[in-house]
């Protein structure tokens, strides 16, 4: 067979620069190294055009000057310690202003600028330069050189620009990830210091609420019973703010031991608590899980508060039991569909002028996450607010 003609030889080169292209495109999505990536693109650049030098300079943040940060080729201790200025005169700075790839047949006779040290000390004469990243914001420079004159192609221009961005697509994301992992770790600090912040007032708090509650029930009724009720109400509400703020800080680890419960047991405990006492009770619901009987007392007495608010003192709550779960439903005024999605974060609500605080369906939605249960609302067959919960893991009644 005869030797492969120039066509053949320009074909299989673009092939080459194809793979190359794949290869560290693969690379930069599975390895997170940017210096290994930088490095291994500088070779694979300089050995697929026949190149003696690659470089990935990095703008610095002075703007004044371009560290080389990786490369190939150059003399020993260079790559990671030398710097090229920015000014028109290089090559480098000239194609920072610039909006295509700079392309050198011949340094020697070059008009438009001079050879900075780095390139005349390497006998430069030919080569590549073009902007990774954006003339507008760019991250620095990708340039391959050679020694010897060469007339470069338009798919050798093309291939360089593609490496670039493909640096540039690595470096953004390299970015993103520092940015989102410094996020992350700032969140983890504050709900670090939320979470203790939240025990210490929790403590602070169950003491003198635990005195004045020890001391209300000491107070003559009879003096003042509408003022008495007042204050142990107060208290007793107190304490549970401080439940329920544990909960929404501390989640699962706030919660204590799980008992066996009676689920009606509690909905009546709840009911006895909050209700106004012309509300109306309809409870069907059986059965038995594990759970904290004082967050879950919480759980319904928030709903039953949440139904009085919405539908008046004379409300009628149903309670009753789903195949893997139960429901608790009024026909109050319901909730419309716009704020289903929302009825559930912290501080949303509507009945602001009444006292609502935007913590109590907050509480809901966290404590069935703590327990896994599946939390979603809807409208009642009264036209008022139904709230499901399943995936509720039920034990046999003795």
């Amino acid at each position: 067979m005869g030797s492969p003609s120039g066509g053949d030889t320009e074909l299989q080169a673009r092939i080459r620069q194809q793979e190359v292209i794949t290869d560290l495109g693969q690379q930069a999505l599975e390895d997170d190294d940017l210096d290994r990536l930088m490095h291994d693109a500088s070779v694979a650049v300089a050995d697929t055009l026949g190149n003696d030098y690659c470089k990935a300079l990095e703008l610095l943040p002075s703007g004044d000057e371009l560290f080389l940060r990786q490369g190939v080729g150059w003399q020993d201790g260079l790559v990671g310690d030398a710097t090229v200025p920015t000014d028109v005169d290089s090559q480098a700075g000239y194609t920072l202003i610039s909006e295509e790839p700079i392309v050198v047949d011949d340094l020697r006779t070059e008009d438009r600028f001079s050879g900075p040290d780095l390139l005349v000390e390497h006998d430069v004469v030919s080569g590549i330069s073009v902007i990774i990243g954006t003339v507008d914001e760019p991250w620095g420079i990708l340039g391959t050189h050679t020694t010897e004159r060469r007339e470069f192609t338009e798919y050798d221009v093309k291939f360089v620009q593609s490496v670039s961005n493909l640096l540039a697509a690595a470096i953004e994301r390299h970015e993103y990830q520092n940015k989102l992992e410094t996020t992350v770790a700032k969140l983890q600090e504050s709900n670090t210091r939320l979470e203790s912040f939240a025990s210490m007032l929790a403590h602070e708090l169950r003491n003198p609420v635990t005195i004045g509650q020890i001391y209300s029930h000491q107070l003559p009724t009879e003096v003042a019973p509408e003022a008495v009720e007042y204050v142990t109400e107060a208290f007793d509400r107190i304490e549970d703010m401080v439940d329920v703020m544990l909960v929404l800080t501390k989640g699962r680890d706030a919660v204590g031991e799980r008992n066996p419960l009676s689920l009606a047991d509690v909905v009546q405990a709840a009911w006895d608590e909050g209700a106004t006492p012309e509300a109306t009770l309809d409870l069907e619901l059986d059965g038995v899980i594990r759970a904290d009987e004082t967050y879950l007392r919480h759980l319904f007495r928030n709903l039953f508060e949440n139904a009085v608010q919405h539908g008046g003192g004379d409300v009628t709550v149903e309670v009753g039991k789903l195949d893997n779960g139960f429901y608790v439903a009024d026909d109050g005024t319901g909730i419309p569909a716009a704020h289903r999605d929302v009825v559930f974060d912290t501080g949303f609500t509507t009945a602001g002028d009444e006292g609502g605080t935007g913590l109590g369906l907050a509480f809901v939605r966290e404590l069935a996450a703590v327990y896994e249960w599946t939390t979603t609302v809807t409208e009642s067959t009264a036209g008022g607010a139904r709230f499901e919960f399943r995936d509720v893991d039920f034990r046999a009644s003795d």
